[in-house]
C-alpha cells in the first residue's frame, strides 16, 4: 500500500486540476478589448496587437493564454517574438519571449543594446510600470517583475556580450522581486554560468543580493555620500554602488568581465520556471 502512495497522490493532483480547470468560465474577448487590458501596452511601439504572436486571432479566450513564455513554448510556440501572456495577481502583459536561445521559453524582463541610443535616467514610477520598446531596449517594470515572481518559482539568467562578442551568462537558481513595500528588493539563488559571480559575492562595491531597488529620485543605496542611481545613469539594485549595472546608455559592467578598455556590448536579464506548473493548457 504505501508502494502506491506517491502515485495516487500524483492521480489526485492531476484530478484537482481537472476539477478546476473544468469549472472555469471561458471569456472570449476582441482584439481590441485584450488590448485595453494589457497593463504595459505603452510598451508595444505601433499598439497594434495583431502584431503579437498570438494576438493575431479576431477572438482571443483570455483563459488559454499562457502565464509565462515557458507555458506558450511547452504548448508549442517556437517563434521568438511579442507575446501577451496572463501572469498570476497581475494584469495582461506583453514580453518578449525568446523561444531559440538555449531551450527557449525565455521571458525577457530587460535588454540593453549599445548600439542602440537609450536614456535609462528614469523615475521611480517609470521604472515601475516599465519603459522602452519591448522588441528592443527596455525595462518590463518593477511592479510586472513582481507579479511574476510571485506565482512560481522562477530561475534567473543575465547574458552578457563582451566586448569581444562572446556571449556569457550567470545564472541564479531561484529569482524573487518583492513589492513595492520593500522597494522592491530582490532575492537571488545560488550561481552558476561563466560569466563570474558579480551580485551574490561580497566585493569592494558590497553585494547586490537582498538590495532594494533605487531610482534617480529614491536613493536606496547604502552609499551615504551619494545617490548611485543618479551617478551612474540608471536605476538599480546598488549598494555601494556596484559590481554589476546593465542599466546604463554608454557602460555595460560585469565585474571580471567589462572593463574600462572593453566595454561589454549587451545585456539582457530573462526568466524561466524552475519547476513545474499546474497550468491551463494555453491555447496561444
Amino acid at each position: 500500500m504505501a508502494n502506491k502512495v506517491p502515485g495516487m497522490l500524483c492521480h489526485l493532483a492531476l484530478c484537482l486540476c481537472f476539477f478546476v480547470h473544468g469549472g472555469l468560465a471561458i471569456t472570449s474577448v476582441t482584439r481590441d478589448e485584450l488590448l485595453s487590458k494589457i497593463g504595459n501596452k505603452h510598451m508595444i511601439a505601433n499598439k497594434d496587437i495583431a502584431t503579437l504572436i498570438n494576438g493575431k486571432n479576431p477572438v482571443i479566450s483570455e483563459e488559454y493564454l499562457a502565464r509565462d513564455c515557458r507555458g506558450a513554448y511547452r504548448h508549442g510556440r517556437r517563434q521568438s517574438g511579442l507575446y501577451v501572456i496572463r501572469p498570476r495577481f497581475s494584469p495582461l502583459l506583453v514580453v518578449y519571449c525568446d523561444m531559440e536561445y538555449d531551450g527557449g521559453g525565455w521571458t525577457v524582463l530587460h535588454r540593453n543594446d549599445l548600439k542602440q541610443k537609450t536614456t535609462w535616467s528614469h523615475s521611480w514610477k517609470d521604472y515601475k510600470m516599465g519603459f522602452g520598446d519591448l522588441l528592443g531596449n527596455h525595462w518590463l517594470g518593477n511592479e510586472y517583475m513582481h507579479n511574476l515572481t510571485r506565482q512560481n518559482p522562477f530561475s534567473v539568467r543575465f547574458v552578457i556580450v563582451d566586448g569581444d562578442g562572446n556571449i556569457k551568462h550567470a545564472d541564479y537558481h531561484s529569482f524573487r522581486v518583492d513589492s513595492e513595500d520593500t522597494d522592491y528588493c530582490w532575492r537571488l539563488g545560488n550561481y552558476s554560468g561563466n560569466a563570474g559571480d558579480a551580485l551574490t559575492s561580497m566585493g569592494e562595491a558590497g553585494i547586490h543580493d537582498n538590495m532594494k531597488f533605487s531610482a534617480q529620485d529614491r536613493d536606496n543605496d547604502r552609499r551615504p555620500t551619494s545617490n548611485c542611481a543618479l551617478e551612474n545613469g540608471g536605476g538599480w539594485w546598488y549598494d555601494n554602488c556596484y559590481s554589476a549595472q546593465l542599466t546604463n546608455g554608454n557602460q555595460i559592467y560585469w565585474e571580471g568581465l567589462c572593463t574600462e578598455t572593453s566595454n561589454c556590448k549587451l545585456a539582457s536579464i530573462m526568466i524561466k520556471p524552475n519547476g513545474k506548473n499546474c497550468n491551463i493548457p494555453s491555447r496561444y
